[in-house]
């Protein structure tokens, strides 16, 4: 009778992710002028899907990616939002006209 082999078991995976191998920190530019920015990249910089990020070439001309700030965003979304109604009722053609009729 043959000796049985023990299948080895691979180890358990830690909670925090390991880098990649290979081409980790490379993109291919597509067809329609699309990047994939490496995964590593995202968690590093803490980006989700549908963040936004600003494109800019450095004086060594580098392109540098830095990601918009959506918090400060949604802020001043909502304290404009909150100033709707602000001006209802306010003509602004008469307030010219009394501009220019006093400093004018």
């Amino acid at each position: 009778m043959a000796n049985k082999v023990k299948a080895k078991r691979s180890p358990k995976k830690s909670a925090s992710p390991r880098p990649r191998r290979g081409r980790a920190t490379s993109s291919r530019i597509s067809s329609k002028n699309q990047i994939t920015i490496p995964v590593e990249v995202l968690r590093e910089m803490s980006l989700k899907p549908g963040d936004r990020v600003q494109f800019h070439l450095d004086k060594s001309n580098r392109l540098v990616v830095t990601p918009i700030d959506s918090e400060w965003l949604k802020t001043l979304d909502e304290v404009l939002g909150s100033m709707s109604g602000m001006w209802d009722g306010f003509d602004l053609r008469k307030e010219r006209e009394e501009w220019d009729s006093k400093y004018f």
